[in-house]
């Protein structure tokens, strides 16, 4: 099957879950939210060049998130599940800041850390759980460190690209952002206020984070083959 083929997959799975959220059909979600991240992984390796390392990170961000949603589904079932399934995407989160790291160090002139976008996002994450402390109760500390995590990993993906490879960078500091906020809707229907459509929300913008990194990391993964390839012409003149 065509590797684009597996995406369409994806997006009418995205449809699915998100009306199986809106109706509360959870018994139909035991099969879409899962499906996601698995239709996803496999239009990603079909669609990356094989011999290149990196593309191994974005594979075990996958996985870790496929888990964390299986977890997350039986989070009604104990709190445990909802630890192991913060456990598993704080995991995700660790794979997409050391491929945005191996990113950035392949560049010869790496974009340099900008002080603003670090202490903006770290406001942000700060001022969110600053709010959300006081609801939190027992989960104060996994909590915290995901919250650090995640900032990371925003941090890292809006420094990692140059203006080279400026569409992988869109579209992975898009994914990166839209993570953040579906993350932060969901700590704030979690412990603040369950709000009308919050689950449909924090589907989209989730669905939409890890196809858009997914979709980055592709371009850039592309733009490094093919630099590669130059390369060794070059060395065969």
């Amino acid at each position: 099957m065509n590797s684009k083929y597996w995406l369409y997959l994806f997006f009418t799975d995205l449809l699915a879950e998100l009306t199986a959220t809106a109706l509360r059909w959870n018994d139909l979600r035991l099969f879409t939210k899962p499906l996601l991240i698995v239709f996803l992984f496999i239009w990603c390796m079909l669609s990356s060049v094989k011999f290149l390392p990196l593309r191994y990170c974005i594979a075990a961000a996958l996985f870790f998130s496929w888990a964390g949603d299986v977890f997350l589904l039986r989070e009604a079932k104990g709190a445990g599940w909802f630890i192991a399934g913060l456990g598993s995407f704080l995991l995700a989160h660790i794979m997409y800041i050391i491929f945005f790291l191996c990113v950035r160090r392949k560049q010869s002139m790496p974009r340099p850390w900008n002080t603003y976008v670090i202490t903006g996002i770290a406001f942000y994450s700060v001022s969110l759980f600053g709010f959300l402390y006081p609801y939190i109760g027992n989960l104060k500390l996994p909590v915290g460190i995901y919250a650090i995590t995640i900032a990371a990993m925003l941090i890292c993906a809006a420094h990692a690209f140059t203006k080279n490879t400026k569409n992988a960078a869109r579209y992975c500091i898009t994914g990166a952002a839209l993570f953040v906020v579906s993350d932060s809707l969901l700590a704030l229907n979690k412990f603040y206020y369950s709000f009308t459509g919050a689950g449909v929300c924090i589907m989209l913008t989730y669905g939409l984070a890890q196809f858009a990194i997914v979709k980055g990391s592709l371009l850039y993964l592309a733009a490094e083959n093919t630099s590669l390839a130059q390369n060794r012409d070059e060395k065969h003149l």
